[in-house]
């Protein structure tokens, strides 16, 4: 009687298989968060307030809005992705649409002349791109859905 059912598990048995690098993605997710809020404050929206130099010289007005939420629902979905919760499912989606629309609006504005951090701009898009790949993996829908 020993097969494979009856070895015992690190997982209680209603919860789903967690998904191959579903630590690297919260990790990432985490970094992103805090880095997204960083970078709100590095352009002067925290401490400068709406007249801040550093906010008139790079011209970010309508951009760090979009940073600070980013981090915050970036922190929000590492949680839920962590405790294999179904609504963190969907909100990667959400979230990977933010952060292309922060990655053209940035574009646009290095485009015109501001300075732009658009290497890590490169870094969010690819890392998008595994995302949203890792997201539609049959065992990562498995253990957020319940089916593959």
């Amino acid at each position: 009687m020993n097969d494979a059912s009856s070895a015992p598990t690190d997982q209680p048995a209603d919860q789903p298989a967690r998904p191959k690098n579903l630590g690297f993605m919260a990790g990432w997710l985490v970094f992103l968060g805090l880095y997204q809020i960083f970078l709100a404050w590095r352009f002067g929206t925290f401490f400068e307030g709406t007249k801040g130099l550093l906010r008139a010289k790079d011209g970010v007005a309508a951009v760090w809005p979009l940073y600070v939420g980013i981090g915050i629902i970036a922190l929000v979905e590492a949680w839920g992705l962590w405790k294999l919760r179904r609504w963190a499912y969907f909100l990667g989606f959400v979230l990977q649409g933010l952060v292309y629309a922060l990655v053209i609006v940035v574009i646009a504005l290095w485009v015109d002349g501001k300075p732009a951090p658009v290497g890590w701009l490169i870094l969010d898009a690819a890392f998008g791109a595994y995302n949203l790949w890792w997201a539609t993996r049959p065992e990562t829908r498995r253990a957020f859905l319940g089916h593959g």
